[in-house]
C-alpha cells in the first residue's frame, strides 16, 4: 500500500508531537502570497506535439531502415504513426491550476545570505500567514527536500506544511527581499 503525501505527513505529526528527541535546525522563512505548486510548463499544442513526434519517429524508422530489415522498421513506423496519432488527439494539460491566492511559507538554507532562493516552499493556513507576519525565524522538523514532511516551531506554535514543500521557482521572494 502506498501512502499519500497527507498520510505521511500525518504519520510525521504524531511522531514529532510523541518524539521529544527528534531533530530540529533554526531557518529563517518568510511568508507571501501566491501559487502552492508552483505553474506548470507550458504544454505545446496538439499540432506541435504531434509534428515532434512524427519528426522524431521519422529519423527513427530512416536510421532503422538502414540497419535492420524492413519489417522492423515497418513495424517502427507503425507505432510512430500511432504515437503521433494519440500526441495530436491528447487534450491540453490536465494538472490543477491553483489560485494564486494561497498563503505560502518559504523556508531558507540554514546560513541564507540576502538575495538567496528558498530550499522549499509550502501552503499553510491564512491566518497562520497572518500571525507569523512577513519573516523571520523558526525551528524546522523534517525535511525540507521537495515531497518531505516538514513543520515550524515558531515560539511556541506549531506550523504545518498544507501541501508537499516545492522547490525554489520563478517569482518566489529571496531572503532578506521585500
Amino acid at each position: 500500500m502506498e501512502l499519500r503525501w497527507e498520510d505521511r505527513q500525518r504519520a510525521f505529526q504524531a511522531k514529532v508531537l510523541a518524539d521529544p528527541e527528534i531533530a530540529v535546525q533554526a531557518r529563517s522563512y518568510r511568508t507571501f502570497v501566491g501559487v502552492a505548486t508552483g505553474q506548470p510548463p507550458p504544454s505545446g499544442s496538439r499540432l506541435e506535439r504531434a509534428g515532434i513526434v512524427v519528426i522524431g519517429g521519422t529519423m527513427i524508422v530512416l536510421a532503422l531502415l538502414v540497419v535492420a530489415p524492413r519489417p522492423v522498421g515497418a513495424l517502427a513506423a507503425g507505432l510512430t504513426g500511432g504515437i503521433a496519432l494519440f500526441a495530436g488527439l491528447a487534450g491540453p494539460d490536465p494538472r490543477v491550476r491553483h489560485d494564486l491566492t494561497e498563503s505560502l511559507m518559504a523556508i531558507y538554507a540554514p546560513g541564507a545570505a540576502v538575495g538567496d532562493r528558498p530550499v522549499c516552499v509550502t501552503a499553510i493556513a491564512d491566518d497562520e500567514r497572518i500571525r507569523l507576519g512577513d519573516e523571520g525565524y523558526a525551528t524546522v522538523v523534517g525535511s525540507t527536500r521537495p515531497g518531505g514532511t516538514v513543520g515550524l516551531f515558531v515560539d511556541d506554535h506549531l506550523v504545518w506544511a498544507r501541501t508537499p514543500p516545492r522547490g525554489s521557482r520563478k517569482g518566489d521572494p529571496g531572503f532578506g527581499e521585500l
